[in-house]
């Protein structure tokens, strides 16, 4: 059997072969776990390709798009049209719209971040970002180069490669190329006049900052923080770096740090108790990450007592 695709729902043809992995779950649950790390979110999810010299032929029930983040010779095709060849450098963006049948071929080995959203992401984002949820995606020319969603992109390739990676982090980055391609490759109407990037009232900061706090265990995705001060969630990852300083992602992890710090100074908790307790999926991902962003170890914090 051929080597498997992209996205939940995608039929990848092989030399006549077919294969329907629709019932799979997760977006990239199909593809084989040694072409690259990958996460998924609320929004959807992205991968760290890597694949030798080939070809697939592919339809997907969910939009998503391919970075190349290494220069590769290629070919691509819609729906039986005639291959055209290009040369993708890096930054080459891909639109894939659900449903289309595409057909891509490469000669050397290809580095890409794939990106996949949930279905109903695009519209929840055009109905909260644009003038209504009504969207199609319009795929830009074979070798169009992008270097917004290459930097976006490039944030999240390096995330994947992270031990400790985050959640909230990496589902900010796929909200900002979301609304990316809905507003530069999309049917979907701009607002006549985007709301000017500004800070959170003093209620919203609150709110949100009290909201962390109490879910701190949480994922926290970004739409659901957005919702807690009513904004979009662009408007939201803008408003809140603008009002507290740093990202929501960072500012997440301050505050897990701080909270876990004080679980080992004041309880006699196991270190892997209090990690799971302050949002950490393990006692080596709390390790990795104060050491990173406190260099002190929580076994540290705790022999000082």
């Amino acid at each position: 059997m051929g080597k498997r695709g992209f996205c939940k729902g995608l039929v990848v043809i092989h030399t006549a072969v077919e294969v329907d992995v629709s019932n799979q779950s997760g977006l990239l649950s199909d593809i084989p776990i040694e072409i690259g790390p990958r996460r998924e979110t609320s929004v959807g999810a992205v991968m760290n390709a890597s694949r030798p010299a080939g070809s697939m032929t592919f339809r997907t029930n969910a939009e998503f798009a391919t970075v190349i983040l290494s220069p590769v010779a290629m070919e691509a095709a819609f729906s039986g049209d005639r291959l055209q060849s290009f040369e993708a450098p890096i930054g080459t963006l891909v639109v894939n719209p659900s449903n289309v049948e595409r057909t891509l071929r490469w000669t050397g080995l290809k580095q890409n971040a794939a990106i996949a959203f949930q279905p109903a992401a695009y519209s929840d984002l055009a109905a909260a970002e644009l003038e209504g949820g009504h969207w199609e995606l319009h795929p830009p020319k074979f070798g169009h180069v992008d270097l917004w969603a290459l930097r976006l992109a490039q944030g999240m390739a390096v995330e994947l490669s992270r031990r400790s990676r985050s959640p909230l982090y990496l589902d900010s980055l796929l909200t900002v190329f979301g609304v990316h391609m809905l507003r530069h490759y999309s049917s979907a109407k701009q607002q006549i006049t985007p709301p000017a990037a500004r800070l959170l009232s003093v209620q919203m900061a609150r709110r949100v900052a009290e909201y962390m706090q109490q879910n701190i265990s949480g994922s926290l995705p970004v739409k659901e923080l957005a919702n807690v001060c009513r904004i979009s969630p662009s408007h939201f990852i803008r408003a809140f770096k603008l009002t507290f300083g740093m990202p929501p992602h960072q500012y997440l992890m301050l505050i897990r740090l701080k909270k876990a710090e004080q679980l080992l100074l004041e309880t006699a908790l196991p270190i892997s108790d209090i990690a799971l307790q302050t949002g950490f999926v393990s006692q080596s991902h709390l390790t990795d990450t104060m050491k990173r962003y406190k260099q002190i170890t929580p076994a540290k914090i705790r022999s000082a007592k």
